[in-house]
Parts: C-alpha cells; sequence; structure tokens
C-alpha cells in the first residue's frame, strides 16, 4: 500500500474518531451511541498507523522500477464506502441505527461484490437484527431516530 494512501486512512479514522465522540461515547455503565463507531475509528487508526510503519521498513526491499496501476474500478468503490460511512455517521443519530446500518450494509456488501439483490437486502436485514436485539440485550441504548414512538 502506497504511503498517501495510508496517511489517507489515518486522516479518515481520526474524522471518524471526532464525529463520533460528538455522538457522545457514554460511560462504562452505560455507552452512548459513538461508542462503536470510536471504537471502529481506533481500530482503523491502528491498522493504518501499522501499516505506515510497516512501509517504512519494508522500503529498503522496494524496487524502484515499480510500477503503480490506476484502477478507476477500486478508487469508485473506495469513494462509494467512504461516502457511505460518512453519511451514517451523519444520519446515525437522527434516522437511527436500523436503517442507517442496513443501508450502510446494503451498500458495503454491494462493493465487496455480491451480484444478488436478495441475499444483499436478506443477509443486511438479519445482520442489523441480530445486532440490534443482541446490544438491546446488553443492555446497550442505540439511536432509535425516526422510531421514536412513546
Amino acid at each position: 500500500m502506497e504511503t498517501y494512501h495510508i496517511i489517507f486512512w489515518i486522516g479518515f479514522s481520526l474524522l471518524v474518531m471526532i464525529l463520533s465522540y460528538k455522538l457522545d461515547l457514554g460511560n462504562f455503565h452505560s455507552p452512548g451511541p459513538g461508542l462503536m463507531p470510536f471504537l471502529l475509528g481506533v481500530t482503523f487508526l491502528l491498522v493504518s498507523t501499522y501499516h505506515f510503519v510497516r512501509s517504512f521498513v519494508k522500503a529498503g526491499d522496494r524496487n524502484g522500477d515499480e510500477k503503480i496501476e490506476f484502477n478507476k474500478a477500486k478508487l469508485w468503490k473506495l469513494s462509494i464506502v467512504m461516502g457511505s460511512l460518512l453519511v451514517y455517521l451523519l444520519f446515525f443519530e437522527t434516522v437511527g441505527y436500523l436503517i442507517t446500518t442496513f443501508f450502510l450494509l446494503v451498500i458495503l456488501f454491494r462493493s465487496a461484490g455480491s451480484k444478488k439483490w436478495s441475499l444483499i437486502v436478506i443477509g443486511s436485514a438479519l445482520v442489523v437484527l441480530i445486532t440490534y436485539f443482541g446490544f438491546n440485550s446488553l443492555g446497550l441504548r442505540l439511536p432509535k431516530g425516526i422510531f421514536q414512538w412513546r
């Protein structure tokens, strides 16, 4: 992975951490809605930093004649994933966990190469429902968004 890609991912992980911190992390006994995205941002940061350090360690092994392939399809998928994660963070609190996570997973499954829409929709719905009920059984509060009923 090229160094400028790694720097981009480090910056993106910091942005995710900042935006999720604004959602409220909560505390140990009552985690907030920003905790999970914040932990994912930390994980992104750790992985990116590892690759950054590794790129300098392997710098002596590289041949100067390497050609960098510019793949528009990969750049397009990367842009889709990055944009969808940013939209997810922006609408997570107001729209709610169920809808935003469902659409995020649909986009991620499609970007990963899944072709059958029925499998994408069913898989996304199952993951959202399992995680929603799993987190609720642990006592974690997730934003209900537009499903605010009393």
